[in-house]
């Protein structure tokens, strides 16, 4: 197989790094304004967009919090990117859990921002650099983060392969 268009690929979405807690945007916003800004972001990594009913589910479930006034924040918005990133991959309780336990030593911004930085150095093939955070947290969102990333490889790697040569069907009997 031709490994050239995976390649071209992964060298354009390392040029794609999710951004850090500080480089979010710091106006509140609305959902539709929300969900736009979650999908812009995580179109290059291949996942399934979401919806505003999705949003709204999360908030039913308690993964992430309710806006405040009918907007949501940056905490919002680094849960919501880290669940998109991982949504097909655990299910909605294990990330909620995993969110819950990640921020009961270190705080939501610390915690997302190590995630950002491990997700950011399998981009670049690298290994993030040491950071003052739980050492078992570091390790989870580490695990996490390449968990992510491996699945978004896989994935594309199997779609080029399907567009270069379709699977031949089973017959049945």
């Amino acid at each position: 197989m031709d490994l050239e268009r995976y390649n071209a690929w992964r060298t354009r979405l390392a040029s794609s790094p999710l951004r850090h807690w500080e480089e979010l945007p710091e106006l509140d916003l609305y959902i539709d304004q929300f969900v736009a800004v979650i999908n812009d972001r995580c179109a290059n990594f291949g996942v399934s967009p979401i919806t505003k009913s999705m949003i709204n589910n999360y908030v039913k479930k308690g993964v992430i919090m309710a806006p405040v006034k009918k907007k949501y924040s940056r905490y919002q918005l680094a849960a919501v990117t880290v669940i998109v990133l991982l949504k097909s991959i655990y299910p909605l309780v294990a990330i909620k859990e995993a969110l819950d336990q990640l921020t009961i030593n270190d705080y939501p911004q610390a915690t997302y921002n190590r995630f950002v930085d491990h997700f950011n150095a399998l981009l670049n093939q690298t290994t993030a650099a040491p950071a003052a955070v739980d050492p078992a947290n570091d390790e989870l969102l580490r695990l996490a983060a390449e968990t992510a990333y491996q699945r978004i490889l896989a994935t594309r790697l199997l779609t080029e392969m399907k567009r270069q040569q379709a699977p031949v069907p089973v017959k049945k009997g």
